[in-house]
């Protein structure tokens, strides 16, 4: 049975090109249809986190 990775970052902004940084790597692993395992992680990046994205992620400084 095929194991598929699904991932998400959250992040600061748009792209790093505008002052956006990422926060946040999360993934799952799923197979069958059921999640069959997990990982999420903070980034530390020194990056500030707007109000807008903070109030967006639940992310703050």
């Amino acid at each position: 049975m095929e194991t598929i990775a699904v991932i998400d970052f959250e992040t600061t902004g748009l792209g790093p090109n505008q002052g956006g940084r990422a926060t946040e790597i999360a993934a799952v692993l799923v197979r069958g249809g059921q999640v069959v395992d997990r990982f999420a992680s903070l980034m530390k990046t020194g990056a500030w986190v707007p109000p807008q994205i903070e109030a967006l992620t639940g992310i703050s400084n």
